[in-house]
Order: structure tokens, then C-alpha cells, then sequence
């Protein structure tokens, strides 16, 4: 319970931080969650669904791809999926050679997806890069993906 309520925190640090107030982080409904899971034949990390339940998917400005190009090598966050386009984003890039082990929750400015993996019993997130057909874990949680995102510093921090 610790990690879902500490996941949820970062999240909307996160949605604090690098989204813009005019555009509210969108609502997620459980019952969206579950329809995607029963899609996907897999089951959301609960530090994702209780994250995403408790604060929604936010919006990040290019304020956030800013910070990432001075201070890190953190994937350039373009959008959390909602669970439609989660499922919507298997059956698209498939084809394209995306692992049928992954599935995805936000993708980056360069179409890239970063995603949970189904034989992971943890929340580590990964980036499939879709250009070089590589799979690389970049955090071990989901709330330390978002720990490091609202660790960049910004000229308005």
C-alpha cells in the first residue's frame, strides 16, 4: 500500500510540476482500466492503477522536454495513454516489432513506449525504442520514473 500511495504522490507532483494548469490531468475510470485489462489479458501494477485512479493521466508541456534536454537523458514524455490507447498502441505497433511482453502506459516525442513488462511481477518501467527494435529498463518502479522526471530542475522551480 506504501508504494501505490508513493506512486500516486509522485504522480501528481508530477502533474503539478510539468503540466499545465488550464489542462487538467484526465480522468481515469476503474471501469476503463478493467475493460483494458480484460483486452490485454494482464493486469495493471497497482502502484499504476492506483496512481492513475487517484490523480489521472496528466498533460506534460514542452516546459518538461526543456529540463530533459540540459539535465538528463530521461525519455522526452510526450503522453500518458489512456486505456484505450493502451490497447490501441499494441495492436498498432505489433506489427512494427513491439514484444508482445510489454505493454505500454506513455509514449515519447519520438513515438517510443514506455511500459510495463507482463513477466515482470514488479512495476520496473521500460523503453521499447521502435526505430532500433531495443528493450532497456530506465527505472526500477513507476514512481521512480516520475521521482526523476520532478527531480529535473526548471527555470520556473
Amino acid at each position: 500500500m506504501a508504494a501505490e500511495n508513493s506512486a500516486a504522490t509522485w504522480l501528481d507532483a508530477f502533474n503539478k510540476r510539468w503540466a499545465h494548469e488550464d489542462y487538467p490531468a484526465i480522468e481515469v475510470q476503474p471501469a476503463d482500466l478493467n475493460h483494458a485489462e480484460k483486452d490485454l489479458k494482464y493486469t495493471f501494477p497497482a502502484t499504476y492503477r492506483g496512481a492513475v485512479l487517484a490523480v489521472g493521466l496528466p498533460r506534460p508541456t514542452a516546459e518538461l522536454w526543456d529540463a530533459i534536454d540540459e539535465q538528463s537523458d530521461l525519455p522526452h514524455l510526450g503522453d500518458f495513454l489512456t486505456p484505450t490507447e493502451i490497447v490501441e498502441s499494441i495492436q498498432g505497433w505489433t506489427h512494427s516489432g513491439y514484444p508482445a511482453d510489454l505493454v505500454p502506459f506513455a509514449s515519447d516525442s519520438r513515438g517510443n513506449l514506455l511500459s510495463f513488462r507482463r513477466s515482470d511481477v514488479s512495476d520496473a518501467v521500460y523503453l521499447w525504442d521502435h526505430d532500433l527494435g531495443t528493450v532497456q529498463q530506465i527505472a526500477p518502479s513507476f514512481a521512480d520514473i516520475l521521482k526523476a522526471y520532478c527531480s529535473l530542475p526548471s527555470e520556473t522551480a
